[in-house]
């Protein structure tokens, strides 16, 4: 009895085993996992993406020529500016004596000159040169020292709204004081890879997303790619500008945002998921069925790779045609 029971025991192994062999090495058999789709037409894309910030086309920093002390400040950050508007002015005492002061040197020379003339003859004529010289060189003064007093108000060369104010009434005014944006004119600036530049050209679309606006999608397209490259830790990139197709009021100078520009796409074309390719020493393939139980291999030729999983083929399938992903490999 206990014979029979070992028997029929050893017999369920062997059979449980030659199953098992007959699943693995049974050959291209349709049981094995996979996957199928349809081949047909639709769009691949590429694109290279970058990070960027949004940024003032139109702005101007603001200083003073001489360090000099901040008499009086008429706008501060946030206002609203307008062309020609004065917005702070430095100490004009200093400069007020200067001025006096030169338009007294320039009337004693102009005396001296005329007191001179009385006997020019007498005078030699290295003399004459030194008073008329004299003359010239006071009313220099007196213009120069008078075209310093334009220079003691800062007026906004564009219209705009303060974003910066470093000033302080009764503190030296030195470096930038102020800075006016115009916010209805703003760019995209953002700093591409050299590998992805020579891939781009100005005029190309991008799609723009706000770190701040959730999942919004915005349109842009490249207006300017400098020639020249700038280093950041190392690495070599190039700055590029992208003019927005508009721009709202929420969107302010120094937003993040997540630059994708799309330098190649086809519509229309035949695209399959890049997972149901594979490879081999002949090339690319897909798998097809072989009209009975299995697989057969059908060479193709790729063209554009999409980022979106998708890749474009150019010869070997018909839209229509059913293809297969195998996933075990040892089944096929």
């Amino acid at each position: 009895m206990k014979k029979n029971i070992k028997r029929v025991f050893y017999a369920l192994i062997v059979i449980f085993v030659v199953f098992f062999l007959w699943q693995r090495f049974s050959g291209k058999t349709k049981d094995a996992q996979q996957e199928s789709i349809v081949v047909g037409k639709g769009a691949v894309m590429e694109t290279v993406s970058d990070s960027g910030e949004i940024q003032p086309v139109s702005y101007a920093n603001l200083s003073f020529e001489v360090p000099s002390v901040i008499e009086w400040i008429g706008a501060n950050i946030g206002d609203e500016v307008k062309k020609g508007q004065v917005m702070i002015r430095i100490d004009r005492d200093q400069l007020g004596a200067q001025i006096h002061s030169a338009r007294i040197t320039v009337e004693k020379a102009i005396a001296a000159e005329e007191l001179a003339r009385r006997k020019w003859d007498d005078y030699k004529p290295e003399q004459k040169y030194s008073i008329l010289k004299d003359v010239e060189q006071a009313r220099a003064q007196l213009a120069a020292t008078r075209s310093q007093w334009t220079k003691t108000e800062i007026v906004s060369p564009i219209d705009g709204i303060v974003t910066q104010q470093d000033g302080r009434v009764g503190e030296v005014a030195s470096g930038t004081v102020m800075r006016v944006i115009d916010p209805s004119v703003m760019h995209i600036e953002a700093f591409m890879s050299e590998s992805d530049v020579p891939k781009m050209h100005v005029g190309q679309e991008a799609k723009i997303t706000f770190d701040a606006f959730d999942d919004e999608l915005f349109r842009a397209e490249i207006e300017q790619i400098d020639p020249e490259a700038v280093q950041i830790q190392d690495v070599t990139y190039y700055r590029t500008l992208l003019k927005m197709d508009h721009v709202e009021e929420r969107m302010r100078p120094g937003m993040s945002v997540d630059v994708d520009i799309i330098v190649a796409q086809k519509d229309d074309v035949l695209a399959i998921p890049i997972r149901f390719m594979r490879s081999d020493d002949t090339g690319d393939f897909v798998y097809i069925s072989d009209g009975k139980e299995g697989y057969a291999k059908q060479y193709i030729t790729r063209g554009l790779e999409g980022d979106n999983g998708n890749v474009e083929i150019v010869s070997g399938l018909q839209e229509g045609q059913e293809i297969f992903a195998i996933y075990d490999e040892d089944k096929k």
